[in-house]
């Protein structure tokens, strides 16, 4: 039986293939997506999904958008890719077929509020972006925390170093986290179950020639191998990793990897802002320490090659 997911990512690259793997892969039934205003501008991401739906000619979950700011806002230069993201030529003929959703988008917390409050059955969250939203749901809404299984969420830095560039910040911390610190910290006292991936074990996961070659190679018979080839296209020249693809993978296949239990706790304010760290008092969660490689890309790939 598939497994029932709703996903909150906050719209680069690689939010954007970890959604479509979701959508597109047979274990998940995927409820609804959610468009963060963190790592790209919402209504460009949002008019982009819609594309990349009828491009792929898929349906399903509805799609929800919240454009209030993240406290800490993502570097511009990386949240512009949005604008290219929304313009890609495999979209030029979209215009031949009926739009994917109708209308303006709902909030997220509406979307995300409907799909909690109606499922029979626990519901497994996916977040590849600020937690700002899950955060605000579950106070304004506490009794929602029995219909959430788990989260799978992207997002810290255990033992190595973070990912943020910041004035007066250490670079202690990773972007998900900084983003939202008390939303994150937030979660984490809930004492839900949480699966955590975090730099620690993707630092270890490049995007390889050598990947995206088997990708290029399935392109000609699999449109949606053509559209993560291209997605991967636009961050070419960067250290790119599979950060948020990974997060997608544990919801899809978890025997793939292996957890261990540790404590965390997260700093949510000063030059250290965002900093995840093991903490003797902290809450429990499951971190991913290690990850098939092979199994990993064979995944990704099948799974792409469905459309």
């Amino acid at each position: 039986m598939p497994r029932t997911v709703i996903h909150d990512h906050d719209g680069h690259v690689d939010d954007l293939l970890s959604c479509i793997l979701l959508w597109l892969s047979p274990e998940i039934d995927l409820q609804a997506v959610g468009i963060t205003n963190g790592d790209c501008y919402a209504p460009q991401i949002f008019e982009a999904t819609q594309k990349i739906a009828t491009f792929l000619d898929i349906d399903g979950p509805e799609i929800a958008v919240t454009e209030d700011e993240v406290p800490n806002q993502f570097p511009d230069n990386w949240r512009r890719e949005s604008y290219i993201i929304n313009e890609l030529p495999l979209f030029e003929d979209n215009y031949l077929k009926k739009p994917y959703q109708q209308g303006r988008p709902r909030r997220i917390d509406s979307v995300f509020l409907d799909c909690l409050s109606n499922s029979k059955m626990p519901l497994t969250v996916v977040t590849t972006g600020p937690l700002t939203n899950m955060a605000r749901l579950l106070d304004a809404h506490p009794e929602l925390k029995e219909k959430i299984q788990e989260f799978i969420i992207m997002g810290g830095a255990v033992s190595v170093k973070g990912n943020v560039e910041e004035p007066g910040h250490d670079g202690s911390a990773e972007w998900n986290v900084y983003a939202d610190p008390i939303a994150f910290k937030q979660i984490v006292d809930t004492k839900l179950p949480i699966k955590l991936i975090t730099l620690d074990l993707t630092n270890e996961m490049p995007v390889t020639k050598d990947f995206i070659g088997k990708l290029e190679a399935q392109a000609e018979r699999s449109r949606a191998s053509a559209l993560a080839a291209k997605l991967w296209s636009l961050v070419k020249g960067f250290d790119y990793y599979f950060w948020d693809t990974i997060t997608a993978a544990v919801a899809i296949e978890p025997g793939l990897f292996t957890f261990k239990d540790i404590k965390i706790d997260v700093s949510t304010s000063g030059k250290t802002m965002g900093r995840t760290s093991q903490a003797l008092f902290g809450k429990k969660v499951q971190l991913a320490t290690q990850v098939n490689k092979q199994g990993f890309e064979d995944l990704l790939l099948s799974t792409l090659s469905i459309r």
